[in-house]
């Protein structure tokens, strides 16, 4: 088994209940079953570095940052710049030192930035997130986290996508839309698979590792899920479904 165990960084915000009532959370329950679970396709797609029954490691490179940005900035610098032999206000000095810098910025940023890191620790109960620009990955309690949507652009573009709360002084975002189209559908994947006392969810990438999940339950005396879900989560088969309802009661 590869250990993707993290040193806890955060125990919880400083702001927690406040979070808990910002307009755009969304809470940890299973809504609906995920269309894009763990498969061979979304394993392409998605670039799962890795998946079992205690892990799933995201890949991400966090160049989505400076790439962007750089590009835009570096956009802007040429507009500002060319023609050269053009006279220019002070305005357009301004526009044109600002870009310059922003250029610099993320150029140094996407050659220096640290090691990004997605990761659900199912075995542990532990999320591991992205720190903000130079800010170290961030790992915190599962059940201490704080989901939220994001609003997108004014057509609506990148809105509905799933967002982890960072807990730093100023709120800032990381998303993490995984195994779904839109904010619920990750949430619901995300939840139920760190939801250690349900079985593993859909996807191939899971069935080498259903069995052994549910011996583990059953050996615990299958207990009752820790977040709540609005669809019925059953096991591989009706033998264990018949078992975990005679034994866990549910």
């Amino acid at each position: 088994m590869v250990d993707f165990t993290r040193k806890i960084t955060h125990q919880s915000y400083k702001n927690p209940e406040k979070l808990k009532k910002y307009y755009h959370r969304v809470e940890k329950k299973i809504y609906v079953k995920p269309r894009n679970s763990v498969n061979s396709n979304s394993h392409r797609l998605l670039k799962y570095d890795y998946e079992d029954n205690n892990f799933i490691y995201y890949h991400t490179k966090g160049t989505v940052v400076p790439l962007l940005g750089g590009g835009i900035s570096f956009a802007f610098l040429l507009i500002f710049l060319f023609p050269l032999e053009e006279k220019r206000e002070e305005i357009e000095w301004f526009f044109l030192i600002v870009t310059v810098l922003l250029t610099i910025f993320f150029l140094i940023y996407g050659l220096t930035k640290p090691k990004k890191e997605h990761i659900l620790n199912r075995k542990d109960g532990l999320i591991t997130m992205t720190g903000f620009f130079w800010q170290k990955n961030i790992t915190m309690p599962f059940k201490k986290v704080e989901f939220a949507y994001s609003t997108g652009e004014e057509n609506m573009v990148g809105a509905f996508r799933l967002e982890v709360i960072r807990p730093n002084k100023w709120q800032t975002f990381d998303s993490f839309g995984y195994g779904g189209a839109e904010c619920y559908e990750s949430m619901s994947f995300i939840t139920w698979y760190m939801d250690k006392n349900r079985p593993l969810p859909p996807g191939e990438a899971f069935n080498p590792y259903r069995q052994q999940d549910f011996e583990r339950r059953k050996a615990e005396g299958f207990p009752k899920p820790l977040y709540s879900s609005k669809i019925s989560t059953p096991e591989a088969t009706k033998e264990q479904q018949a078992e975990r309802k005679r034994i866990g009661g549910w």
